[in-house]
């Protein structure tokens, strides 16, 4: 274990607090209820609590920096007698996510019209009180471990004359990556980035696949998610960067600088999209095929993504692409993910 107070390291002093973050979410969130029209739903498990969470000290000041992905189970019994079971995505509580950025991605086990009056309770009634706990959390870090990270006064005087004396000079540079970045355009992950395979090889080369399945909630209408992900100006609001895209059938589309790259295949307005698609870092000519069926419920649009053709360890990439880089950042620039 690390020494928290080492002089050495006067200028800044991390402790990773992940393991207690896993066991504070578990504490604050199972059990957490909400009713609405005589609707009930709870809590009932912390399935994941994924990221990075870190307390520093930095020349003195107590800095929080964290950044995780939740996932929750619960259940609920609408005012008829219906229960349900179900899961709820939260793919960022970070330090720098306000309050009313929080996407929640909510999933009923067996979906049916008779259990749509719980995905309101959710909505209206429980990721409220989840956000109430999303903003204590950076406190309540700070006030458990901040001691930890304390160094006294005389500890940075001392470390600081001896760095003056032998004309030390160091540079400590800390950096997060995140989707709510404000840079001019994002660059989704590629292979090569994150450790996975990244060698090229030519078309003829055979390429193991496997298929991606995946069913997207948004709070808006068919027609303005399929206009989101066609339309030029809107794609270059959510990729934050140029888009060369277009609805019509054989046009090839490049987002993210080239990053991700395809072509139309067929398109069904409002109702479906057909694209060949892949990452750069794929081997040279290989191509996914991807499906997005839009689904129009009575107060939100289902989206049904299947892809197939994807290459065997390539798997986690490109679903945490499609996660951050395509559907939270849509719901983040118009609002299709909020719930206030």
């Amino acid at each position: 274990m690390s020494n928290w107070k080492n002089v050495n390291n006067w200028h800044w002093v991390s402790k990773n607090c992940l393991n207690w973050t896993q066991k504070y979410f578990e504490e604050q969130l199972v059990g957490l209820e909400a009713e609405k029209n005589e609707s009930k739903v709870k809590v009932t498990k912390v399935d994941e609590c994924t990221g990075d969470v870190e307390l520093s000290n930095r020349k003195g000041k107590i800095i929080t920096i964290y950044d995780v992905q939740l996932k929750l189970s619960w259940e609920g019994t609408t005012a008829d007698g219906t229960d349900a079971t179900g899961k709820v995505l939260v793919p960022e509580v970070a330090h720098d996510t306000e309050a009313d950025e929080y996407v929640f991605e909510i999933s009923v086990d067996d979906d049916n019209n008779d259990k749509q009056p719980l995905r309101e309770v959710i909505r209206k009634a429980l990721t409220p009180s989840l956000v109430k706990k999303f903003e204590a959390f950076s406190g309540d870090l700070i006030k458990k471990h901040g001691s930890d990270v304390h160094i006294e006064k005389d500890q940075l005087g001392a470390a600081a004359a001896a760095a003056a004396a032998n004309n030390a000079s160091e540079t400590v540079t800390k950096t997060r990556t995140s989707i709510n970045n404000s840079s001019s355009s994002q660059k989704p992950a590629t292979a090569a980035a994150t450790g996975g395979a990244s060698a090229k090889g030519s078309s003829s080369t055979k390429v193991n696949t496997t298929t991606l399945e995946e069913v997207v909630e948004f709070q808006t209408s068919a027609h303005e998610l399929y206009e989101t992900l066609l339309d030029t100006p809107r794609v270059s609001i959510w990729t934050r960067g140029p888009a060369k895209i277009s609805k019509e059938k054989g046009s090839k589309f490049e987002l993210f600088n080239g990053n991700v790259r395809g072509e139309l295949l067929e398109t069904e307005p409002d109702k479906k999209i057909v694209q060949s698609w892949r990452l750069q870092s794929w081997p040279e000519g290989h191509y996914s095929t991807v499906t997005m069926t839009l689904d129009q419920k009575s107060d939100c649009v289902q989206l049904h993504v299947k892809q197939t053709g994807v290459p065997i360890g390539e798997e986690e990439l490109t679903q945490r692409n499609w996660t951050g880089y395509y559907w939270r950042s849509i719901k983040q620039a118009f609002g299709m993910g909020a719930v206030f």
